[in-house]
């Protein structure tokens, strides 16, 4: 008798220009393989994300819900039947430590197209060749989608992607694809009247009435709650990003200089942080930009063009050591991304920076009341101190006080023992055995008939790094310890205000709160606030 083997699937295609069929192909061909080895497929346990890039892990819900199952205490299935190794991954990197996971909690993968079966001994290797081709095949793919694009741009049309106040508008050649559907050279952009009155507005609020971008925001936000428009470019409400954006990465409303006729292209690009997968803008040198005049879509007149940017600069000037310190403020908090407001679930961050730099929510700060109406403004320090209070973190009892002393005395030794003399001078020594071998080697060379410039050149170098080395081994005969001793009850003051300790080190103290706290929800009431923290079984 053979145990039954219980399979999930997983499937995948990247964009929307695919057809959805290839999801239901990818998953008969994984019931086919299923039913020749005689595996059953777990019809509740059927995986796929729809146009969704493999390159994007953390954007992948149903991946991300696998893997969840595949690591539990009761994983209904053992293995996990997938079309081909691009569909988990488009790297090596990530494939191998998606392998690696799997392995350790029991899970194997079978790519049907490759026959790679990862309970196989060859199975690292055949994952880390398929890795490489995936690699290669999506750095091509980019060259080449640069180069289309490029050619578009060149050529008139748009290089996609949504523009606030634009329609695109395809332009046919006559002609049809396999599926019969009309096929268009490129497209164009064409103002959208719908959107044109709600731009020329904000420019105006902005540059002519000094109105902010926040309150710009809010105004619309409140409209938007009232009669449902004007819609933003992205999301349910306008935020100050939106309109304000960062010159720096050519974004915002405010920003934008297609409203007045410069139709700019291949200004940046995006580089993914290979933690979190996130996306971060970078601006490339202005010699590779591509501009092309378009007045026909001018929405701007230059004079109101102008009144902005004075105004943009003008409030740079004024507000740059205030937005040097907020900055710095934001960046030194420890609750960041680890409370939610109770109202609307958005973060609580410093929305108020500077020496009285303030916790509140960050949707009615920058999206107005008509977002979320909790207002609560509460000093960072006492915000921070109830919130670490609540944890209850008791660093009073001597076996914890032994440990941490333990370890400190421990991390000390292994941090700055390389900077102990008896350290340099075994290390110096080892330098001082290769350098003299390397001078042992030019006078052999010498002897052989090989005598130049170059030879005696490093001859000499060698001979003055070892009269170095001997001299300072000559005047640090005596070994010292530079190592601190630290005691207990030295540790015992550092931790009396802990919320003190934690912010001498924020992102340190950031990742001790995460591993502590599973949730946190400041709930706002009549006349105060109540903070709900619910802490992780460690």
């Amino acid at each position: 008798m053979t145990e039954t083997v219980f399979c999930a699937v997983y499937a995948r295609y990247s964009t929307n220009n695919q057809r959805e069929a290839s999801i239901e192909d990818q998953i008969r061909k994984c019931r086919e393989l299923a039913a020749t080895k005689g595996w059953v497929i777990l019809d509740e346990h059927i995986y796929y994300d729809k146009a969704q890039s493999g390159t994007r892990t953390n954007m992948r819900h149903a991946f991300k819900e696998m893997m969840q199952t595949a690591m539990s205490n009761n994983c209904p299935f053992q293995r996990i039947i997938v079309d081909e190794t691009s569909r988990i991954a488009r790297n090596t990197k990530e494939a191998l430590d998606i392998f690696s996971l799997l392995t350790y909690y029991g899970i194997h993968v079978y790519y049907v197209s490759q026959g790679i079966d990862t309970s196989h001994e060859t199975a690292e290797e055949m994952i880390t060749i398929n890795g490489l081709i995936d690699s290669l095949y999506i750095r091509n793919l980019s060259k080449e989608t640069y180069r289309g694009i490029e050619g578009q741009v060149l050529s008139g049309y748009n290089s996609g992607g949504k523009r606030y106040g634009y329609r695109s508008e395809p332009v046919y050649n006559g002609k049809v694809d396999i599926y019969g559907n009309p096929e268009a050279d490129g497209y164009i952009l064409k103002i959208n009247p719908d959107e044109v009155d709600t731009i020329i507005r904000i420019f105006k609020m902005f540059g002519e009435q000094g109105y902010s971008a926040k309150k710009i925001a809010t105004i619309l936000n409140e409209e938007i709650k009232r009669t449902d428009a004007p819609t933003p470019p992205r999301g349910k409400y306008w935020c100050s990003s939106t309109i304000l954006g960062s010159k720096k990465a050519f974004r915002g409303i405010l920003n934008n200089e297609i409203y007045i006729g410069h139709y700019y292209w291949n200004r940046s690009f995006s580089k993914r942080n290979p933690e979190n997968g996130k996306k971060k803008c970078i601006a490339k040198d202005s010699s590779k930009w591509i501009v092309v005049q378009k007045p026909e879509l001018r929405i701007i007149s230059d004079e109101l063009w102008e009144k902005v940017k004075k105004r943009q600069k003008q409030l740079q000037t004024e507000n740059s050591g205030a937005y040097n310190k907020s900055k710095h403020s934001y960046s030194v908090n420890l609750l960041t991304g680890l409370v939610k407001c109770g109202k609307c679930g958005g973060n609580i961050a410093i929305v108020s920076g500077g020496k009285w730099a303030k916790y509140g929510c960050s949707n009615n700060w920058n999206k107005g009341a008509a977002v979320c109406d909790n207002n609560i403004k509460l000093n960072k320090k006492d915000f921070e101190r109830s919130v670490i209070s609540s944890l209850n973190l008791n660093f009073d009892k001597n076996e914890h006080l032994d440990y941490l002393h333990s370890r400190v005395d421990e991390i000390i030794k292994n941090h700055l023992g390389q900077t102990n003399p008896k350290w340099r001078r075994e290390a110096l020594g080892d330098q001082l055995k290769k350098t003299e071998k390397e001078i042992a080697n030019f006078i052999n060379a010498i002897k052989a008939g090989i005598f130049s410039d170059i030879v005696k050149n490093q001859l000499e170098k060698a001979e003055k790094k070892k009269a170095e080395i001997e001299q300072f081994l000559a005047e640090n005969q005596k070994e010292t310890s530079i190592l601190p001793e630290i005691t207990r009850n030295s540790i015992s003051m550092y931790l009396q205000d802990i919320r003190e300790t934690l912010s001498l080190h924020p992102l340190y103290g950031r990742a001790l709160l995460s591993k502590v706290i599973a949730l946190a929800v400041l709930q706002p009431q009549i006349g105060s606030h109540v903070i709900d923290v619910n802490c992780k079984t460690l």
